[in-house]
């Protein structure tokens, strides 16, 4: 281009705020202040919705005029002013800009630097004005301007020279970013004209509200930006406040965020338990949970098998009626529970709202789903969905088509890291926040938390609850010290004493915890008498395999659970040796004909497969009396509803015991509806053969101990001990009457305390290192969580804060296959999951897999310097020569 061309080309030069990623200087342009006026609209529609108004009145701790809100939106319109520098406006060229301009510069810390140049360079703003607002307008005007998902701190590296005109050889100026801010200003004012009214209270400048005026921003921005709602302006024409808020008005209503028609159609028509989940009478834990007056964070402690999902659903029913929620955000610890409970979430919305009911969001990356619709990645970031065309709830699933808006769903399920992201110091932690905020968040299974986690969930749930939001935990036991440490959360910072083990002892179960309320709940089924005891054989596999073909020949469903996978691997091939040896493969379980067990190193088209056929086997639906022996890990502990003859398992922590023995006679049968021998249920505990876990003290086994960096499946070998004493102690328990006394003596720390000194210095020394271990990790999560109730000013992420992710398990390894692999069992695969610690060192994020070779039991392939097989077996790493 020459000197006269580049000039025509910026004779009539509009700033721009939005244009096609791949487009270049002829490609059309949103200007910036239809953009900013777009965002500004957005705001207005969201903090117009319900639970999102309360949380903001809610931390404000006053009412929000007309003259606030305006204020607010002005602070929102700015957020994008920084595109006005000339280095920002460069990116019109798709390649290098003309020689007169300078390099090319983001908008956000080049924002910040604004303010420490000439005054005469944002005089066209009306900061002055604004600054009269007081209270929280700066911290609200940082917040506005970190609408990336991150607080906008650091002004070093940016070239003045962004924010000087730009003029050719001539000295003609080209593009003035002093004119681009005066338009702004003039824009701001026209469209505001209340904001800057004399008068009016400060701003609310309470942390919480700062906090929360951060994520709606981003929340704003994200929305404003999509060109399904807010196509470009035409050329010559200006966006007016009215269309801006028409559009913005169509665009919170098509995504679901007002949700004030659901809510009428709910009332409108009604609703009772039974036509909900189709049941003659609610549990009585479901129907404590539907009584008005309970508090904001509630636990829910109750047997497996009594119903706490359908309470936790009715809950939100209740209080969405009451307007008290929007949405529904049900956190679960793995993926395949999620999985599984996302399918009872369609259900019960499907029979909540039998026409018009909102999308159900799978929030689960890399395998999304919205009503059981899968979506396509696109180019430019864009989605496809399997809609069929016309389809008037595309818009819904906007939601689901990115991981950091999966918590702005009306209905979501997915994986508790999601939730607990809004918590971290991470990129839209703040996005994650506001869009949770309209929630009842449910988290389930909170006991199965480690230490770093259950910090994370602390600070999660204060903040949560500090909009005015609602949580429900919900556990099948939880030790007294958890529950104290939630307890004070919900007493709003009172101080709620921990127990004794005497005390914790005389608390109710089943038990409904509201503030420091524990209140005893009645048993929501036929109580069990469990028969014990514990095995000497946790390394004899064909000892365990003989055990269950013993059980199984009598017509039995065995379920065998491992510790571990390379112990199940081996568990199945024992028994599949005795299965052959007596000419009947009935037994065993599989999958098409071919025999597997079940683990988590399956494919993700595998699982739901597996998980499928574990129900159908040994599930609530008995056809016959065909025996069976399933084998698999701690995958069959959660969710799955499994009703067992007899259980083998390896020892494990009482709480996560009992979690397994849910599975056993989960279901209240006729007597000719079991084999003859089973009719009481039996569990088998397996332990070292010595009987003692000292050496496990020093390499652990089975899952059993502390590994040498820290961590561990089970690595508080005091908790085995005290379990494996408690089963030694007597032969037999009734469950769940004795599950409270059993899971406080197992895991309370003067029990703890008591078995380290009796046993000695090896295991003083033990529980140094798990106190030291727990102390790290609550410390880590404490620097890295976000505290709402700090200051915005001086906040800052640090870089890399996908670190801070990968303690919620980010590290696992996704590795897709394209096109797909034919699989051990005779569907594709395409995606399986590869745990962090059986990758290789030094991977390349953008790693796929190659030297694939294909064989009938499966496949193999490399992914950098590691091989892999997937067989009926599941992933495994292979072991090199030279490894």
């Amino acid at each position: 281009m020459d000197t006269k061309a580049e000039a025509n080309q910026t004779d009539t030069f509009i700033a721009w705020g939005k244009r096609p990623r791949d487009g270049d200087e002829h490609s059309p342009f949103h200007p910036l202040c239809d953009h900013m006026l777009d965002v500004a609209a957005c705001f207005l529609a969201i903090a117009e919705c319900g639970r999102i108004r309360d949380a903001l009145i809610h931390t404000a701790g006053r009412a929000l005029t007309g003259q606030d809100i305006e204020r607010l939106a002005a602070l929102v319109y700015l957020h994008d002013f920084g595109k006005a520098n000339s280095g920002f406006q460069a990116k019109r060229w798709k390649a290098s800009a003309p020689r007169e301009w300078p390099q090319k510069a983001g908008h956000g810390v080049e924002a910040v630097f604004a303010f420490g140049l000439e005054e005469e360079l944002l005089a066209g703003l009306p900061i002055e004005a604004m600054l009269k607002w007081d209270g929280g307008v700066d911290d609200l005007l940082r917040a506005s301007l970190g609408h990336h998902g991150r607080p906008v701190q650091d002004r070093r590296g940016v070239d003045p020279l962004i924010w000087r005109p730009v003029r050719d050889a001539s000295g003609r100026e080209l593009y003035s970013p002093a004119n681009t801010l005066k338009q702004i200003g003039d824009a701001l004012r026209q469209h505001f004209p209340l904001a800057f009214e004399p008068g009016g209270e400060p701003l609310p400048s309470t942390p919480a509200f700062v906090h929360l005026f951060a994520g709606l921003v981003q929340l704003a921005d994200w929305l404003g930006s999509d060109v399904r709602f807010f196509e470009f302006s035409e050329p010559g024409s200006a966006r007016t406040l009215k269309d801006a808020r028409d559009r913005a008005s169509k665009a919170v209503g098509a995504i679901g965020l007002d949700t004030s028609a659901l809510r009428a159609q709910l009332i409108r028509d009604g609703f009772s338990f039974q036509s909900t989940f189709g049941v003659k009478a609610p549990h009585p834990a479901q129907s404590a949970l539907g009584e008005e007056g309970l508090g904001p964070l509630l636990i829910l402690e109750s047997e497996t098998g009594s119903g706490k999902t359908e309470a936790a659903l009715w809950r939100f029913a209740k209080l969405f009626e009451a307007g008290k929620v929007d949405s529904l955000y049900f956190a679960l610890p793995t993926r395949v529970a999620a999985a599984q409970v996302y399918e009872r979430v369609r259900k019960f919305v499907g029979r909540l709202w039998p026409a018009n009911a909102p999308v159900v969001v799978r929030a689960l990356p890399g395998y999304e789903s919205a009503d059981g619709n899968e979506k396509s990645a696109l180019p430019d970031f864009q989605v496809l969905w399997s809609d069929l065309p016309g389809d008037e709830k595309a818009h819904q699933r906007w939601a689901a088509e990115s991981p950091k808006r999966f918590l702005a769903a009306t209905i979501a399920v997915g994986t508790i890291d999601q939730a607990l992201l809004a918590a971290l110091k991470v990129r839209h932690a703040h996005l994650r926040h506001a869009t949770l905020c309209r929630s009842l968040l449910v988290v389930d299974e909170v006991h199965a938390s480690d230490a770093y986690m259950s910090q994370v969930l602390e600070q999660l749930l204060k903040a949560h609850c500090a909009t005015g939001g609602h949580a429900l935990l919900l556990s099948a036991t939880l030790g007294s010290s958890q529950r104290v440490r939630f307890q004070r959360i919900a007493s709003a910072g009172e101080q709620v004493a921990a127990s004794d083990i005497e005390e914790a002892l005389e608390w109710p179960y089943p038990a409904l915890t509201s503030g420091r309320t524990v209140r005893a709940l009645p048993a929501s089924g036929a109580s069990k008498i469990v028969h014990w005891q514990t095995l000497n054989a946790i390394d004899d596999h064909e000892r365990v395999a003989r055990l269950a073909f013993d059980a199984a020949q009598e017509g039995a469903r065995v379920l065998i659970v491992r510790n571990t996978v390379p112990a199940a691997i081996a568990t199945q091939k024992a028994v599949e040796a005795l299965v052959d040896a007596s000419g009947d493969r009935a037994w065993l379980f599989d999958l098409d004909g071919v025999p597997t067990l079940h683990h988590s190193r399956f494919s993700r088209q595998d699982r739901p497969r597996l998980d499928a056929k574990v129900e159908e086997r040994v599930g609530k639906v008995r056809n016959g009396m065909r025996a069976c022996i399933v084998v698999g890990t701690q995958t069959l502990e959660q969710s799955l509803d499994i009703d067992a003859d007899l259980l083998i398992t390896d020892i494990c922590p009482m709480d996560v015991l009992l979690q397994r023995i849910g599975r056993l006679h989960r279901h209240e049968r006729n007597a000719d509806e079991r084999p003859k021998g089973f009719h009481e249920a039996r569990a088998w505990v397996l332990i070292p053969a010595n009987g003692s876990f000292d050496d496990c003290l020093k390499a652990p086994r089975n899952g059993l101990g502390r590994l040498k960096g820290g961590g561990g499946v089970y690595p508080d070998l005091r908790m085995i001990e005290a379990t494996r004493r408690l089963i030694r102690e007597q032969s037999s328990r009734v469950i769940p009457l004795e599950n409270r006394a059993l899971v406080e003596r197992a895991t309370h720390p003067d029990c703890l305390h008591s078995i380290q000194r009796e046993l000695g210095a090896s295991w003083e020394q033990l529980a140094q290192q798990l106190e030291g271990g727990t102390s790290a990790k609550r410390s880590i999560a404490q620097l890295q969580t976000l505290l709402y109730d700090e200051g915005f000013e001086g906040l800052a992420f640090p870089d890399g804060d996908e670190r801070i992710a990968t303690r919620l398990g980010a590290a696992d390894r996704l590795v897709e296959f394209d096109p797909p692999e034919r699989g051990p069992f005779g569907s594709d695969v395409r995606q399986i999951a590869i745990r962090f610690h059986m990758l290789p060192s030094g991977l390349d994020p953008d790693a796929t897999p190659t030297s694939i070779v294909r064989h009938d039991g499966g496949f193999e392939f490399a992914l950098g310097a590691a091989r892999y097989s997937y067989s009926r077996f599941g992933i495994e790493k292979i072991r090199l020569n030279n490894s």
